[in-house]
C-alpha cells in the first residue's frame, strides 16, 4: 500500500510556521552535508557544505569516509550534479557576481564557466545525454536550458506561453 501526502499552499505555509522554518523568519538551517549527489558508480557522494568563508563542494569516498574539499573561494557553490562519466561535477555559484553553472574536472579540480548571461542559472543536472540542463530566468520567466560542456552549445527546452490578451 503505497501512502500519498498532498499538501496545499496553506499547508506548507502552516507546517513551514510550526517547524520554524527559516523562509517564514525563523533560524537559518544549517546546511552541513547538503545536496548530496552519488557518483555514477556509487562510491563517492559530492555534496555542499559550509566552511569558514562560503559554501563550498566536498567529495566522500563512502568505503574509506575521506573528505576532499573540491572548491575553495569566497563566493558559494551549490547544487552539484555527476557527469554520466564520474570524470565531472556541474554546479552552480554566483561567482563573477552572477549565478552561473559551472564545471570542475575532477583530474585537475579545475573550473570553467559555461554560461555567462545575466540572469540567474541555477539547479543544474547532468543528463545521460551528455548535456548539463538547468533553469534559467533569462527569458523573464523561469524556463530549462541545456548547454554541452565540451562545446557550448546552448538549446532552450521549453517556452513559457504568453498569457491570452498580452
Amino acid at each position: 500500500m503505497k501512502t500519498r501526502i498532498v499538501l496545499s499552499a496553506a499547508g506548507l505555509v502552516l507546517v513551514g510556521l510550526i517547524s520554524g522554518c527559516w523562509f517564514f523568519g525563523g533560524d537559518e538551517p544549517d546546511y552541513t552535508y547538503w545536496e548530496p549527489a552519488l557518483s555514477p558508480d556509487g562510491r563517492s557522494l559530492v555534496y555542499e557544505s559550509p566552511t569558514d568563508d562560503s559554501l563550498e563542494l566536498f567529495l566522500r569516498d563512502l568505503e574509506t569516509g575521506a573528505e576532499r574539499q573540491l572548491t575553495r573561494n569566497e563566493d558559494p557553490d551549490w547544487s552539484p550534479t555527476w557527469s554520466p562519466d564520474g570524470d565531472r561535477i556541474a554546479f552552480a555559484s554566483s561567482r563573477n557576481e552572477n549565478v552561473d553553472i559551472y564545471v570542475l574536472n575532477l583530474a585537475d579540480l579545475s573550473v570553467e564557466r559555461m554560461t555567462t548571461h545575466e540572469k540567474d542559472d541555477i539547479n543544474p543536472d547532468w543528463g545521460i545525454d551528455g548535456r548539463v540542463y538547468f533553469n534559467s530566468n533569462r527569458s523573464d520567466a523561469w524556463e530549462i536550458y541545456a548547454i554541452d560542456p565540451d562545446d557550448r552549445t546552448l538549446v532552450k527546452i521549453t517556452q513559457v506561453a504568453e498569457p491570452p490578451g498580452s
